[in-house]
């Protein structure tokens, strides 16, 4: 299937499904413009109420928020370690003991 044209034909089985995801971005992008107007809600509480700019508090909203993520990360990057030491092949761990579960 070439992604750099349009189709030439759409059978009504493609037309519902394009038409379900149609529904299902729209629903997703609603959400987003929602997610949107209640950060600068809470942006402009913070300004009235404690009197820090509404773009200084976003701009430490933003790096709150990619510390979360960069930890999370590091979590997930720890497990992913650990994982992989458990599902290699007995042959590539790091260390192994003789069999003791039979």
């Amino acid at each position: 299937m070439n992604t750099n044209s349009l189709p030439t034909t759409i059978t009504d089985s493609d037309r519902k499904v394009i038409q379900k995801a149609l529904r299902e971005v729209s629903d997703s992008m609603t959400r987003v413009s929602a997610e949107k107007d209640l950060q600068k809600e809470i942006a402009e509480k913070i300004n009235e109420d404690l009197g820090v700019s509404k773009r200084d508090f976003n701009k430490l909203a933003r790096i709150y928020h990619a510390n979360s993520l960069m930890e999370e990360a590091a979590r997930n990057e720890e497990f992913m370690e650990f994982a992989e030491a458990v599902m290699a092949p007995f042959e590539r761990q790091i260390e192994h003991q003789e069999d003791t579960y039979g």
